[in-house]
């Protein structure tokens, strides 16, 4: 009799416990599991599978289910040639049936929690939610959830040609006269179920931050300037990347070139049927690296089609018709050591200089700041950080710049510098994606980065970077806490925060004589201000904005000597005072001015 009681006492507790792991989404209930301390749900389908005659269409709804969906195990990753960062082979991997996202929360119900959008990256033509990297699941959200209670969200979409294709026969289709842009629409659906599913995972949809790293970072610049994400999300973060968008008439070209590789036989309207009758893994056949010689080849990209986006990023942030957000932008101090050719001369970065710059001063100049040493060692730091400036460290000046100038809400740069200890990693620096690893805390997971290789300074950078990014997440403003002062970027003096072990916020410009150089050489014009921005007076004792607020109100100050804020309401009556705090949160108090 006793064994039978217990029996049912432990069937019955199992019943409850896979009862509180249920969530009714809009589309039908689902089940997912616990990991540890965290609920974990894997593989929610955010929109019908794109296949058959939904290839090449704006994605659609899911269909209701009835039954419970399990939701315990990844979704395949989207249809892609998957190449190693640095290296030439690939394979063939994923599944057209790709459109899901995954959710980890470490409390179900209604609650206030930030919630973070992650998009990977991969050149928009690989990748996906579950990448692997250094022996550990990079994206798993378990460790970022729970430290940070947060609610970590991370989605899929369409890569390569499948997301991207640009096509006459396509144009027919729909009423806009216009193809492309299908990852884009497949981002901006993910975030609509975001905004309508997050708050029974505990997040609040009105705390939406949206990041992403490399391509994931140019999708989240792209989303800053079409006018369909509006309102979708209320923080972003771009990561070792800015924002992208072909011309049209390009990726067309483009387009009816690849398409013609297959068939030249019928209309427009008869290749695209053809099309369609081909497996997924055929159309990815001929993609190559993303990366190849420290070099970015991005051959699929968002493109100017009038309706998803208008113009290019730069044009929209100048005009200020943009989606208006708290920003964090940044990259890494050794972009492209992973990728860089594993033999640099010095005469191949004379090369390179000669090839850059054209006018005998610049290639002076360039080949000051950019040595090509006397020897194979020295040619290849110089190598690495040539095309890490060029491509990164310039473009995240130039848009920090623009974007900052062209709206009132707070931007913040960073720039990572952190070195992994393990012997074989250690010479290769900040590399690109590295950071990831620390953002998500899961390095201390890597084969390379487990005891003794995870140290007290691995430590401190994944708990700052949580920390930062989960305050951002919540408020518009990554500090708090005991945190170091992170200082807002002002495009005059264009300070940022050095992610490492000990970061102090003091430093202002990034490699600036390397961009200056870059932004003559180039005839680059800065973007000027759109609106009018009120500088605070240099006298003034604290930076305060936004001013007026609705709910929470911002303070940097000058230095990280105490202080303290007080609150008034007209009456004259002290309504708050607090110390060291860096924001205020008035949401809880009567509608007015104080």
């Amino acid at each position: 009799m006793k064994k039978r009681i217990l029996l049912s006492i432990l069937f019955h507790s199992t019943i409850l416990l896979l009862q509180a792991q249920v969530v009714e989404t809009q589309f039908g209930e689902i089940q997912g599991k616990l990991n540890g301390a965290v609920y974990e749900f894997l593989g929610i389908p955010f929109a019908k599978p794109p296949i058959g005659d939904l290839r090449w269409k704006a994605p659609e709804n899911p269909d209701f289910w009835t039954d419970t969906l399990n939701t315990t195990t990844f979704a395949p990753v989207c249809p892609q040639k998957e190449f190693k960062q640095g290296e030439s082979t690939y394979t063939f991997k994923g599944d057209e049936d790709c459109l899901y996202l995954n959710v980890w929360t470490p409390q179900l119900g209604t609650g206030t929690r930030p919630v973070l959008v992650f998009i990977h990256g991969g050149g928009n033509q690989q990748g996906g939610a579950n990448e692997t990297g250094g022996g550990t699941e990079m994206f798993v959200g378990k460790n970022m959830a729970q430290r940070g209670d947060a609610v970590i969200v991370t989605i899929q979409y369409r890569l390569g040609p499948l997301g991207f294709l640009v096509h006459p026969g396509l144009e027919l289709e729909n009423s806009n006269n216009t193809s492309g842009n299908y990852a884009v629409l497949d981002h901006i659906l993910a975030l609509k179920w975001v905004q309508n599913n997050i708050a029974a995972f505990g997040g609040d949809p009105t705390k939406v931050m949206v990041f992403g790293e490399s391509a994931g970072g140019v999708n989240v610049g792209n989303l800053l300037t079409t006018p369909l994400a509006a309102g979708l999300f209320q923080r972003a973060c771009i990561q070792s990347a800015i924002p992208v968008v072909s011309p049209y008439n390009d990726a067309k070209t483009d387009g009816i070139a690849y398409v013609d590789s297959f068939t030249t036989t019928g209309t427009d309207i008869d290749k695209i049927a053809y099309m369609r009758t081909l497996p997924a893994d055929s159309l990815v056949k001929f993609s190559t690296s993303p990366i190849s010689g420290g070099i970015v080849q991005q051959t699929w990209k968002a493109v100017i089609d009038n309706v998803v986006f208008t113009d290019t990023p730069t044009n929209i942030f100048q005009t200020g018709s943009f989606n208006k957000v708290p920003l964090i932008i940044g990259s890494n101090s050794e972009e492209m050591s992973l990728n860089a050719p594993a033999t640099v001369t010095p005469s191949m970065v004379t090369a390179l200089i000669y090839t850059y710059f054209l006018s005998p001063t610049y290639r002076t100049q360039a080949l000051t700041l950019y040595p090509p040493g006397t020897s194979n060692e020295e040619a290849k730091a110089s190598y690495i950080n040539l095309v890490s400036d060029a491509q990164f460290t310039l473009g995240v000046r130039r848009t920090a710049q623009c974007i900052s100038t062209n709206q009132t809400e707070p931007v913040w740069r960073y720039f990572f510098t952190h070195k992994h200890s393990a012997p074989l990693l250690e010479p290769l620096g900040a590399y690109h994606g590295m950071e990831l690893f620390y953002v998500f805390n899961n390095w201390e997971n890597a084969t390379l980065g487990q005891a003794p290789y995870f140290t007290a300074q691995d430590e401190s950078v994944q708990t700052n970077m949580l920390d930062y990014w989960v305050n951002f997440a919540n408020t518009g403003n990554p500090n708090g806490g005991t945190l170091v002062n992170w200082p807002q970027y002002n495009a005059t003096t264009d300070c940022y925060l050095e992610i490492k072990a000990t970061p102090n916020g003091s430093q202002c410009g990034v490699r600036t004589d390397k961009c200056n150089l870059m932004d003559n050489a180039f005839n680059y014009t800065p973007c000027t201000s759109s609106v009018d921005i009120i500088e605070p007076s240099k006298s003034s004792s604290f930076i305060i904005y936004p001013n007026p607020s609705k709910n929470i109100i911002f303070i940097q100050p000058p230095s990280t000597k105490s202080f303290n804020v007080s609150v008034f309401d007209l009456k004259g009556n002290k309504v708050l005072s607090e110390e060291n705090i860096f924001q205020i949160d008035l949401s809880n108090f009567p509608t007015g001015l104080y």
